[in-house]
């Protein structure tokens, strides 16, 4: 599918969880999850399948901590290029034609100048080595994710515009506080509506995060700020802790109940995040079926 078109919908759903599925499949817990884009390829390829069967318009690249930096203490990190090339194609393969696939990039896993050691400098090469090789691979559009400073956020979008990246679009994490939602580094969606307000967004948005509740602000406060396209990817509830493995609560029912709400908010793009499963997309299309009807 032409990226353009897809942007032209009311309504975009992307995929669901990737780490979880591979959690749940026996990806041990000190194991990156993007080793088994090279060592289960096909454990990979099936979950994207399942996400294209459930109806989602875009998947996600199995890229988010393939960085050098994440991976330093992993032997990945020597294979960064041939790493992100590989999880592209093997999300076009399954993605065909009538799906497009988006370049997952997280954040560095180490902290920016001044609060943290790495450099600036340091920052844009690191993040530059994993853009550049997800738009070599010919990525229809790149999802900078899960980001806690917009700082990072920033230097992570303009790396990306500066390789050429044509839609990308930034997507943060917010946790609840008496002040209402903010990030790890005390930044409010207000804040992150500032700092990026010059800048030339496809689309901003939320993650992760602390369940429903948080997120349900986190879409009303944006809706104030901007009028951008919003991006959310919500957990599948706040995960608890059973028999040494975490359990997410949120039922596929309970989740297409929440997207549609959001949908009605005026949020475009929806999709999942830690512990959704096709499922929970299939009942998100299903939802988002029903918001365009009405």
């Amino acid at each position: 599918m032409n990226i353009e078109e897809l942007l032209n919908r009311k309504h975009i759903v992307f995929d669901g969880a990737t780490g979880t599925e591979f959690q749940r499949l026996g990806l041990s817990g000190g194991t990156p999850p993007e080793q088994w884009v090279f060592d289960k390829p096909e454990v990979l390829k099936d979950i994207h399948r399942a996400y294209v069967q459930a109806g989602a318009d875009v998947i996600e690249t199995c890229t988010f901590g393939a960085n050098r930096e994440r991976l330093k203490a992993s032997e990945l990190k020597n294979s960064i290029a041939t790493l992100n090339r590989r999880a592209v194609e093997i999300a076009r393969e399954i993605a065909g034609e009538h799906v497009c696939v988006a370049g997952s990039v997280g954040p560095l896993g180490g902290i920016i100048e001044p609060y943290g050691e790495i450099t600036v400098a340091d920052a844009e090469n690191i993040f530059a080595e994993q853009i550049a090789s997800l738009l070599e691979a010919k990525v229809d559009l790149l999802v900078i994710e899960t980001m806690m400073w917009s700082q990072e956020a920033l230097v992570a979008f303009r790396t990306a515009k500066r390789l050429g990246a044509k839609i990308v679009g930034v997507t943060f994490t917010f946790e609840p506080t008496p002040d209402g939602p903010r990030t790890s580094f005390g930044e409010s969606v207000s804040d992150i509506v500032t700092v990026f307000r010059n800048e030339p967004l496809s689309f901003i948005g939320s993650n992760c995060g602390s369940g429903f509740s948080v997120m349900r602000d986190v879409v009303k406060e944006y809706r104030s700020a901007t009028q951008l396209p919003l991006l959310i990817q919500t957990n599948a509830g706040i995960p608890i802790l059973e028999n040494g493995k975490n359990h997410y609560p949120e039922s596929p029912e309970s989740f297409g109940m929440f997207v549609q709400e959001i949908a009605n908010l005026g949020v475009q793009m929806i999709g999942g995040c830690c512990g959704t499963t096709p499922a929970h997309i299939a009942e998100a299309c299903k939802r988002i079926k029903n918001v365009l009807v009405h």
